[in-house]
């Protein structure tokens, strides 16, 4: 048991120091400064639209609908690695404690997230239903007895490999959660959510019983670990170079003819390797059209020129800013090594291409307004945003290249 301890804490100390060393690169300077333009700038904005609502607003189910998929999506914290299908194999029967911790560990951690969504709706909910601010802290109590219902439940529906388990679980528990709140934030009779909460109770007992009788899945939880460590792996190579990330390659061949835009010769060397890289490496590719996608949604939903303005810089520099670790990528390569270009040849490619990127977002994004029929304000947005491309990638870029140059020497 004092094996099994220390393997807990251990892993527990090496997932924070891991946490802690790459959130240093994603919440640095730069991006704390934009985030704090955005937060105020999405704050105002949305304070401005809660006075506007009246009593038939849905707050309650909205608030249903978002916090219940909130708490159904309820990953443990397992901490498990491909070995230990083969090492810790052997002491299956003393892990129950490491599986407990992890459960409670994964409360803890998700635990936050509701204390921010919630936050996030309470000027909604008190608007709408005149209650006061103190019910926060009744509400973020039962989010997060939910969330440790969905987690215990979780771990016993993680003891079948079938996947079809899996969905129905999620759909049975995003189902009560979803009714249960909406009883609860519409202020619904209590017998009503009281039966609500018996159903729940009966299915958890029914998998807890179910649970005990079968054994723990190893492969399974290795991999739905991996899975959710990628997930943060991908989130934190949008700012800094991820070793341990391994990036999917995909063909495209739609895109082929943006390549052959290229022209052939050898001060196009880079400028080819980097156009490849977007269009093929799935970090780079997704990155760009995920970034780009929201953007143009949100053109379609804000009314406001001068915060669509804000939205539409803000994406651009993201997507700019997101891009530099493609400058270091092939460093390490020792074909790079041998190009017979300078590295002046590689860092205008690398300005141009970033260039070329943000002037075609800058574009799309301007199509938010245009399909809304607003052209003044298309046009304003494709200037304004066209202007900072420019200055972000031959002034920003520059300094940045040349920062890591000083560096190296």
């Amino acid at each position: 048991m004092n094996n099994v301890d220390m393997i807990w804490k251990k892993r527990l100390v090496e997932y924070n120091q891991e946490l802690r060393k790459y959130l240093r690169y994603m919440f640095n300077d730069h991006l704390l400064f934009v985030l704090i333009f955005a937060l105020g700038g999405g704050a105002y904005t949305y304070n401005q639209w809660v006075q506007t609502l009246d009593k038939d607003f849905p707050a309650a189910l909205i608030m249903a609908i978002c916090l219940a998929i909130l708490v159904s999506l309820s990953p443990i914290y397992t901490f498990l690695r491909e070995a230990d299908a083969v090492y810790l194999l052997p002491l299956e029967q003393k892990m129950n404690q490491y599986f407990q911790k992890s459960v409670w560990i994964s409360l803890l951690f998700q635990s936050y997230t509701l204390l921010i969504v919630l936050a996030a709706f309470m000027p909604m909910y008190v608007k709408v239903t005149g209650e006061g601010f103190s019910t926060f802290f009744k509400w973020l109590l039962l989010l997060i007895i939910l969330k440790g219902w969905n987690l215990f439940v979780k771990w016993s529906i993680l003891k079948n490999q079938e996947k079809e388990v899996h969905t129905v679980d999620f759909i049975i528990r995003l189902l009560l959660n979803g009714v249960l709140l909406y009883f609860l934030f519409n202020d619904a009779d209590i017998w009503i959510s009281g039966i609500t909460m018996v159903i729940m109770l009966g299915y958890f007992i029914y998998f807890y019983r179910v649970g005990m009788k079968k054994s723990i899945k190893w492969d399974l939880l290795i991999s739905l670990e991996e899975q959710r460590m990628l997930l943060f792996y991908r989130l934190a190579n949008m700012f800094t170079d991820v070793p341990k990330l391994k990036g999917r390659i995909h063909r495209r061949k739609l895109l082929d003819p943006v390549v052959n835009l290229v022209s052939y010769g050898q001060p196009q060397t880079y400028n080819f390797l980097f156009v490849r890289s977007i269009i093929r490496t799935s970090e780079y590719f997704g990155l760009i059209f995920r970034l780009t996608s929201v953007s143009i949604i949100l053109m379609l939903v804000v009314d406001s020129l001068l915060f669509s303005l804000f939205i539409a810089l803000l994406f651009i520099y993201l997507t700019g800013f997101q891009l530099l670790p493609l400058y270091k990528r092939y460093d390490m390569k020792i074909w790079t090594s041998i190009y017979p270009v300078s590295e002046n040849i590689k860092e205008k490619s690398f300005q141009n291409v970033v260039k070329v990127v943000l002037l075609s977002q800058s574009i799309l994004i301007s199509l938010g307004f245009w399909i809304k029929g607003e052209w003044a304000g298309g046009v304003i947005c494709l200037f304004v945003s066209a202007l900072f491309s420019l200055l972000f990638s031959h002034m920003y870029l520059p300094s940045r290249t040349k920062k890591w140059k000083t560096s190296e020497n």
